[in-house]
């Protein structure tokens, strides 16, 4: 947790840090519970608890060389602290603080002629670059995901599809398998069949399965704090020739941007690759967003691999490459592999079949 407060420091040149949410405190320390604020000064860490989890930060912090506070409403601690240490400004991502919390701050903190500033996006360049324990990690949630849906495609058994079954069956189905892995999912599970499947972001239905559906599934889970993202769009019995042609454009422009993930290469080159592909090919408007994005604590973080995307891909970044097609009232294909950013090329670490 020091370093990477140094760190910010170094980049920020504040005074002190405020971190309120799971997010940030799960990266700064690795503690897998919540309730506790972490208030980071130059000289001194303070961690900041009610009275219901003071066992919790106790026992977990009791190592660290940290100064722990007890006590509700915790803003009043902020504030004491603050104004024993002589600080005037502190710096808080207003993206993780509620606005209730953030006005009683600011309010408390302006009585005492400290200002609170509002810095968005305080830990994401930190947060980009996985260290050697978090890419660890996010492997072992791609190697669960990519298994779950292995299974879910083998049970799908394509020209003989179960009578009655929907996209909530295959969704239920998914979280029965990350049960059993003893991991939750990232997000809720996308199963979307037939026209359904035009729908980037469709909402698992009662639809029922017909034997020549196309089955898109977008499905991640989360391991010790880290998530996974994969989707694969499938097919049930026979593929028409214009299905079959939509899905060779996504996946060549898939490859084209895993091409375009290595160290030093700028973030937007990896977007311009699969929307050229799918432009030249005639469905340019039907590519209706960006072309990944990073994974770790959560699924979407930096960087966004979008047209007008800043930066250049960092090793150790861990990020999805994910183009699709979809076409309304007919049917859509996305392919998303999440790779690791290494020096000359990406690892794919998400090994589901196409």
């Amino acid at each position: 947790m020091k370093d990477k407060i140094e760190k910010l420091y170094e980049k920020y040149k504040t005074e002190a840090f405020l971190f309120t949410n799971k997010i940030e405190t799960f990266y700064l320390t690795g503690a897998a519970f919540d309730g506790f604020w972490i208030l980071a000064l130059k000289e001194r860490i303070h961690v900041i608890c009610p009275k219901m989890i003071e066992n919790q930060v106790r026992e977990y912090f009791s190592n660290r060389k940290i100064d722990i506070y007890i006590g509700v409403p915790m803003s009043s601690a902020v504030c004491e602290i603050l104004k024993n240490a002589k600080v005037k400004e502190l710096s808080v991502d207003p993206r993780y603080l509620n606005a209730a919390d953030f006005l009683l701050i600011k309010d408390k903190l302006e009585a005492e002629n400290i200002k609170l500033i509002a810095k968005s996006g305080i830990l994401d360049e930190l947060r980009a670059v996985k260290s050697k324990s978090e890419v660890e990690t996010i492997k072992e949630a791609c190697r669960i995901v990519s298994e779950v849906c292995a299974e879910v495609k083998k049970e799908l058994k394509p020209g003989s599809v179960t009578p009655g079954l929907t996209e909530l069956d295959i969704h239920f189905r998914i979280l029965e398998l990350f049960a059993k892995n003893k991991v939750k999912e990232s997000f809720t599970p996308i199963v979307a069949a037939g026209k359904n499947s035009a729908n980037p972001h469709h909402a698992s239905s009662n639809y029922k399965i017909k034997a020549n559906d196309v089955i898109m599934m977008d499905i991640g889970c989360i391991y010790k704090g880290y998530c996974s993202d994969l989707t694969r769009t499938y097919f049930l019995g026979k593929i028409n020739g214009k299905i079959k042609k939509i899905w060779d454009i996504v996946k060549t422009a898939h490859t084209a941007v895993l091409n375009e993930i290595k160290a030093g290469l700028p973030v937007s080159a990896a977007d311009k690759a699969a929307r050229d592909i799918i432009e030249a090919a005639g469905y340019g408007s039907k590519f209706i967003h960006n072309t990944g994005h990073g994974v770790g604590i959560e699924i979407h973080e930096m960087p966004s691999l979008a047209k007008n995307a800043e930066g250049v891909f960092l090793e150790g970044m861990t990020v999805t490459a994910e183009p699709g097609i979809y076409l309304e009232g007919e049917f859509g294909v996305r392919i998303e592999d999440t790779a690791l950013v290494k020096d000359r090329s990406c690892e794919i670490l998400t090994t589901a079949e196409y």
